[in-house]
């Protein structure tokens, strides 16, 4: 492979990087849950979340990741809010998304949760 197909590689590398964001979610300075989501290269295709509720009391012998339950959904399209229609009906910390035009941070921050943006 030469120089420059080296650094297209990594710049590849970096852009499929940047289509993901993740998102810690507080109740009351408690770490409740967490939020991914990966988005798709031109906007259009398949938008994917993954939500995590670490509400419930975790045994001291687990680890995080095998403690939660991953919740997986998805919406494709555009023009309109995939990550919240992929969300809707998705649970945190007794919380459920709903798909009702209101976005899925405002949701939660107006039912008290704080959403802090991790990448």
């Amino acid at each position: 492979m030469t120089k420059s197909q080296t650094i297209m590689a990594q710049v590849r590398k970096a852009e499929d990087a940047c289509r993901f964001a993740a998102y810690i979610i507080m109740k009351g300075g408690d770490h409740v849950g967490t939020v991914r989501i990966k988005y798709p290269k031109d906007g259009a295709m398949r938008l994917t979340v993954y939500v995590c509720d670490w509400a419930k009391e975790k045994p001291a012998d687990v680890s995080f990741e095998n403690f939660c339950r991953w919740q997986t959904s998805w919406a494709n399209g555009y023009g309109y809010d995939k990550a919240t229609a992929a969300m809707s009906g998705l649970t945190i910390a007794d919380f459920t998304f709903a798909n009702s035009g209101t976005d899925w941070d405002r949701q939660l921050r107006d039912a008290g949760f704080t959403t802090l943006r991790a990448i």
